[in-house]
């Protein structure tokens, strides 16, 4: 009887191991990152997109030289177009560069109990020191609100921590039950860097009843080269419990305001609340965006919002910018 024991029970054992063995070759085969993009959609009347962001069952999105708030349901049809200022002369529905506001950013927020979505522009030049707030119906959206940031703008564009050599340019911005996020973009001289406000501190500054606050917390992010050329931060919602999902792109240009050769674009994780260093800190993921054949995506990823999310995947929809006026939608799947 023991003899039938001694080999049942390493039987047993082989099979435990081998069972582990391929569970764990499993985990590892998940485990290298990746971001496919799986359909796109030409924006047709959507100039130069910068921004999108998620509400329910649509999707809402800017451009940077557009006047406009773009409605779009859920087959990314254009269902409401929204006036946010009057403008001045267009050229090809588009806003002239040197005037244009440079719409980059958009995040639903909750204000005092009011839903808003809040449109910030880039800072990189006086003309684009405005934000809009846009209150959230049941119906779409109500009558914009014209932010002024110019006071809030003239701090951070103060602290070399966030722009060191090179000038002011906030191109990410995302919210959740506590705080506000902007993302300061690289460029020659500068740095990338994540700006954290509380809520509470920014609140009256937005509705127009306090003074600029200070940022709660500064950090600078060290991402990875594209084709040798440095990228930066070019949006941010956010994701998984304390974790911010961001993009990022290598552009070739010498400033924050010239446009360049676009590389590619990433996308990656990064930690909502880092421990302080006074060094860049890498995210915890971050991968290059590829088409299905696996080619580098060559347009520059301006803003990313989540579809759905597992624990280690997710689906996303993200707006493009080739400079050109030309916008795309596309839809990607990260895993990680």
């Amino acid at each position: 009887m023991k003899f039938l024991v001694q080999p049942f029970s390493y039987c047993t054992l082989l099979l435990m191991v081998l069972f582990s063995a391929g569970c764990q070759s499993d985990s590892d085969s998940s485990a290298t990152p990746t971001a496919v993009i799986t359909r796109k959609v030409v924006l047709d009347g959507i100039p130069s997109a910068s921004g999108i962001e998620r509400v329910g069952d649509f999707f809402y999105v800017i451009g940077d030289d557009s006047p406009y708030l773009f409605r779009l349901d859920s087959t990314f049809k254009v269902v409401q177009k929204v006036p946010l200022f009057t403008p001045g002369p267009l050229a090809e529905g588009r806003i002239p560069k040197p005037v244009k506001p440079d719409l980059e950013a958009i995040t639903l927020v909750t204000l005092e109990g009011q839903p808003c979505l809040l449109i910030i522009g880039s800072g990189s030049t006086p003309a684009r020191n405005t934000g809009y707030l846009v209150p959230v119906t049941r119906n779409g959206v109500g009558k914009p609100i014209m932010v002024p940031l110019q006071t809030l703008y003239s701090q951070l564009r103060a602290d070399k921590n966030i722009t060191g050599e090179a000038a002011l340019n906030i191109e990410g911005l995302a919210a959740d039950e506590e705080y506000l996020y902007l993302l300061q973009r690289f460029a020659p001289g500068g740095q990338n860097v994540l700006i954290t406000y509380t809520l509470s501190s920014i609140t009256p500054f937005l509705l127009g009843r306090g003074a600029a606050p200070k940022p709660s917390g500064l950090q600078q992010w060290a991402l990875p080269d594209l084709a040798k050329i440095k990228t930066g931060f070019s949006g941010m919602t956010s994701a998984l419990g304390g974790q911010m999902l961001f993009t990022a792109s290598a552009e070739e240009t010498p400033n924050a305001v010239l446009d360049g050769e676009v590389y590619g674009s990433l996308v990656g994780l990064l930690q909502a609340h880092p421990h302080s260093s006074p060094q860049p800190v890498t995210p915890e993921v971050v991968v290059p965006i590829t088409q299905k054949d696996g080619s580098s995506y060559k347009s520059k990823i301006e803003s990313i919002c989540v579809l759905d999310k597992h624990r280690h995947s997710l689906e996303a929809v993200a707006v493009a910018d080739n400079d050109n006026g030309f916008s795309e939608l596309v839809v990607l799947t990260f895993t990680w």
